[in-house]
């Protein structure tokens, strides 16, 4: 039974009932200000709560009972446009179900209004409006942090796309503390630094403003110190100060899921880093050099268990911070994992963790103290040959205690060969990477992204992928870029 012959059916029944209630209530509201009231006129009944994201579009549908069969449909838009789809099927009918495809533009957000009216056989006509909250088309969460020491302010926002050279901290949402910025694909989430270990969920709303939406709160703990999201169903987040555990969450529902006891880990134990393979979870382990070995923590996601703690005494100090990464999956399944061999006597490099594997390979070692010569902070990973680091000139300024001298220099790397390939472009000045900021993120196929930190100039630049080109992408004029994700 067609949709139309179905409320036909129901109008012979209800009709006198519906038209009688429909009468009475607005002659009981009807005054001098609408003397042009028609109780045979058609009666609409508008859909409600439509949204729609800035230049895509949406179909809906409006209700209608005529006494008379309907004549004419039409429908206009405040912004945007607004068409009939089964325009023929409704005409000649005392009831249908319209359908209604609404287009919104890029340039426009907010509420638009979109209005429908019905003509009968007769000539009479009803009108009915309803609201489509139109929201801009946000592409990317972008972090920035201004300030000094630990007085910190994230800014977080939403861009729609990335053909921009400069950016501010003016349309943004205030934190009052460093955070770093993850996405599940739709949202934003920002993990602060601070107690107790917060997680926030962020949504656009209309406008294309950042709105706290839903937190993660676990008390007891200083922060979190890693955070891992693989989709809208999944994540894992580690946390530190007191409580040695990791837990898993749902970031759709943002409440905790599982719990992970990690307290036969060690004492004393910073997570740097954490990494998904198959169900297991490897955390990096930091105990500052004290007992000269890098340690990995292997978890089985199947019962949320640790199993073991691996260790290698060829390099030591996995050190990261919460958003840097030093643990990266290649094309073949391999982990590799980053020492930094700061306060252990140990030279810096990098282990891997082969595919299949949950112990360290020990005929691989990528020796990164007699490589590069200096120290390194931060790993990242995009396909054989393409790996960077951040090479220090300085050790003593490795946490920026001079705020007035940046000391990293951004190299390349290629895991393979185990080689240095260089510094990634002399014109790129030094950055803070282990005290500010350090990212690469992939943002197409052919350009990844990454910050630079610097006393004169914070900025994201672009590495073109197919032909290494180098050039500086987006100027910020509000701090520091922390991180950058998508958002649907």
């Amino acid at each position: 039974m067609t949709t139309s012959n179905y409320l036909n059916k129901i109008l012979k029944k209800i009709s006198p009932l519906v038209l009688s209630i429909f009468i009475i209530t607005s002659l009981a509201t009807c005054d001098d200000d609408d003397p042009d009231f028609d109780a045979d006129a058609p009666i609409i009944q508008a859909a409600e709560g439509i949204t729609v994201k800035g230049g895509e579009s949406v179909t809906f549908s409006f209700s209608v009972i005529a006494s008379g069969t309907i004549a004419e449909l039409d429908v206009t838009a405040s912004a945007g446009s607004a068409s009939i789809l089964n325009a023929d099927e409704s005409i000649g009918n005392t009831s249908a179900e319209v359908s209604i495809t609404y287009v919104s533009t890029t340039d426009i957000s907010g509420a638009q209004t979109v209005t429908f009216t019905v003509t009968d056989e007769q000539g009479k006509s009803t009108s009915s409006a309803t609201n489509v909250e139109v929201f801009a088309p946000i592409s990317y969460g972008l972090a920035l942090v201004s300030g000094a020491g630990d007085v910190n302010t994230t800014f977080l926002q939403g861009l729609q796309d990335l053909d921009l050279t400069t950016i501010d901290n003016s349309t943004s949402t205030e934190l009052a503390q460093f955070a770093a910025i993850y996405s599940d694909g739709n949202s934003l989430f920002a993990a602060g630094f601070g107690a107790p270990a917060t997680l926030s969920k962020y949504v656009f709303n209309s406008a294309g403003e950042a709105v706290l939406d839903q937190e993660i709160i676990v008390p007891g703990s200083n922060s979190f110190s890693t955070v891992e999201i693989l989709d809208e169903d999944y994540g894992y987040a580690t946390v530190g100060g007191g409580i040695s555990r990791a837990v898993q969450f749902s970031p759709s529902e943002m409440r905790i899921t599982g719990e992970i006891d990690l307290s036969d880990a060690g004492e004393g134990v910073y997570y740097s880093d954490m990494i998904i393979r198959d169900n297991t979870l490897f955390i990096a382990l930091n105990d500052f050099g004290s007992s000269a070995q890098a340690m990995v923590a292997v978890v089985n996601l199947e019962d949320n268990t640790l199993e073991k703690v691996i260790t290698d005494d060829r390099t030591a100090t996995l050190f990261g911070t919460l958003n840097s990464s030093i643990m990266v999956l290649d094309e073949n399944d391999d982990i590799y994992v980053q020492g930094s061999g700061l306060y252990s006597g140990k030279t810096g490099g990098i282990l891997r963790i082969k595919s299949g594997e949950t112990d360290f390979d020990e005929d691989y070692f990528f020796d990164l103290g007699t490589t590069v010569g200096k120290s390194c902070f931060g790993l990242y990973h995009f396909g054989e040959g393409l790996t960077f680091t951040a090479v220090s000139e300085d050790d003593d300024n490795w946490f920026g205690f001079d705020g007035s001298n940046p000391s990293f220099r951004l190299h390349k790397l290629d895991l393979s060969a185990k080689t240095d390939e260089g510094d990634l472009d002399e014109s790129i000045p030094n950055t803070f990477a282990a005290s500010r900021s350090m990212f690469f993120h992939q943002v197409s196929d052919d350009e990844i992204l990454f910050s630079v930190a610097g006393t004169n100039e914070d900025a994201l630049y672009s590495y073109e992928i197919n032909s290494g080109t180098i050039s500086k992408k987006i100027t910020s004029n509000g701090g520091y870029v922390s991180g950058i994700v998508e958002i649907n």
